[in-house]
């Protein structure tokens, strides 16, 4: 392989923020099935600024299909907005239809990939926290078809994807079949979208370029577990390898009883994964190794576990939501667990629409035990009957919340506590899922010890955690320093929940 695709671009660190929410996005759409109509694919987008924002959409690289639109939002307001269905990538294809978001302040964007019995949706990150590496999920058997896209953020940007080893990974691009493990090289211009589709697993393609890109993962529609007929889409855009972790807390999906199905993905070889947790308050542990970077584990758990998952090196979790059975009404859908290393503080964001109707719609949570009481949701503190979960070999609860459909806040009353958030809808053969947010800290591009400023989310330690100590003269982390790598405001009594 040539030398150009052993270079990586890393980001310089800066002393600001790098989070899921920005000011410039560029976003695409996977391919999806269609059987009866076309339903627009839809963008959300809000704010957590308290003043106006002037939103930007528009597609640069393409006048057909095209949106040109320009709109305010702003805090408690979010604003849906409807492209074209010709936006959709298909099959496997170079073309031009990223959809570009500017913004003069920070904004939150969901991209929502909707049809009839075949919707999933996910939280669209920023150009600026953007990437170099990437490896890609799926499912599999993916039914009809496993599928990633590249985006493009510059001008001439070389990429370099290996397909991963996997049975029956066959993918057509001029007149040319490339199958496992092999390479296919392109160049790609900003605006442009490259898509790859096959019917063999995709998970762990491997993505290099010399730029920064955007890549969007899942299935076209399919199956998920064994538990019944229906399919779904499913689709993500994925962390960059730099911001995978090698902590993580595991939420089940909400009122379920068949079980949830993770997909565990290495960057490096013979990592080793720990799971402990509860199934309705029985202790559950498990090790096993995933040998090969790129490759993955894949388990199914039980609908009551509650865990704790700690990698060796860092890995990225996928959590699947199985398809429904003729007891419950839900389907597949494909979430990013957040790593706790990039929790952040709060969070605006807003839930998607159902193609038939309403979805019942969950806020899925990890926060700190001793001060749960302060998790506020919308301003309120969460019912007095909420249940919490302790997480095993933690600090950490975890819990899921009913939630109205609408625009929502999530925050807690001490300033320095971090949340894990995950929304998650079901409904009658289709379910969406997605984090609300999370830092994009580069935690695994290698790591310089800085001086601190509080809460400026920097892993001044290099331990691997992001402003993990809380700022009250104690060694919160157990590293043997004290209040080195502090949260968000000073700890006072008035504060805690």
């Amino acid at each position: 392989m040539n030398s150009l695709w052993r270079v990586l671009i890393l980001l310089p660190l800066a002393n600001c923020a790098l989070d899921s929410r920005g000011t410039h996005f560029l976003i695409a759409f996977l391919d999806n099935f269609t059987k009866r109509q076309d339903i627009s694919p839809e963008i959300f987008i809000t704010t957590a600024s308290n003043t106006p924002v002037h939103v930007h959409v528009t597609s640069p690289g393409t006048s057909n299909p095209h949106v040109n639109q320009s709109f305010v939002v702003s805090r408690g307001i979010v604003h849906q907005l409807t492209v074209s269905p010709d936006f959709r990538l298909n099959h496997t294809e170079m073309s031009h239809k990223a959809i570009e978001i500017t913004a003069n302040k920070d904004i939150v964007v969901y991209g929502v990939n909707r049809e009839v019995h075949s919707d999933d949706g996910y939280l669209a990150l920023p150009t600026d926290v953007l990437g170099s590496e990437y490896y890609t999920i799926s499912y599999a058997p993916s039914y009809h078809y496993c599928v990633f896209a590249v985006i493009a953020t510059e001008n001439n940007t070389h990429v370099a994807i290996k397909l991963p080893s996997h049975r029956n990974v066959s993918v057509s691009y001029r007149h040319h079949t490339y199958h496992r493990n092999q390479w296919i090289n392109v160049t790609m211009n900003r605006y442009d979208t490259f898509q790859i589709s096959s019917v063999g697993d995709l998970t762990g393609s491997h993505v290099i370029s010399d730029y920064p890109v955007g890549v969007i993962s899942g299935n076209k529609k399919t199956i998920v577990g064994n538990t019944g007929n229906s399919r779904d889409h499913l689709t993500e855009m994925l962390l960059p390898i730099r911001a995978w972790g090698k902590n993580f807390v595991t939420v089940p999906i909400p009122e379920r009883n068949v079980g949830d199905i993770f997909r565990f993905v290495a960057s490096q070889d013979n990592t080793e994964v720990n799971i402990t947790g509860k199934i309705n308050g029985t202790l559950f542990s498990e090790h096993f190794i995933i040998r090969h970077a790129g490759s993955h584990a894949q388990k199914m758990y039980s609908s009551f576990l509650y865990s704790h998952v700690v990698a060796s090196k860092p890995i990225a979790l996928y959590e699947f939501s199985v398809t429904q059975n003729r007891h419950e009404n839900s389907d597949p859908s494909l979430i990013t667990v957040p790593p706790i290393e990039q929790y952040a503080t709060d969070y605006t964001f807003t839930t998607p629409k159902y193609s038939l109707g309403q979805y019942q719609n969950y806020f899925m949570f990890v926060t700190d035990a001793k001060h749960k009481g302060g998790l506020l949701l919308d301003g309120h503190r969460l019912p007095h009957e909420q249940k919490y979960v302790h997480i095993p070999g933690t600090h950490l609860v975890g819990g899921y919340i009913s939630i109205a459909e609408g625009t929502h806040t999530v925050s807690h009353s001490n300033p320095s506590t971090t949340i894990g958030a995950i929304l998650f809808g079901k409904a009658n053969r289709e379910s969406y899922g997605f984090p609300i947010g999370l830092l994009m800290a580069p935690i695994n591009s290698g790591c310089r010890t800085h001086a601190m400023t509080i809460g400026d989310e920097i892993d001044n330690d290099c331990d691997g955690e992001v402003d993990e100590e809380h700022c009250d003269g104690k060694d919160s982390d157990g590293d043997g320093r004290i209040d080195e790598d502090c949260m968000g405001e000073e700890i006072t009594s008035s504060l805690v929940g």
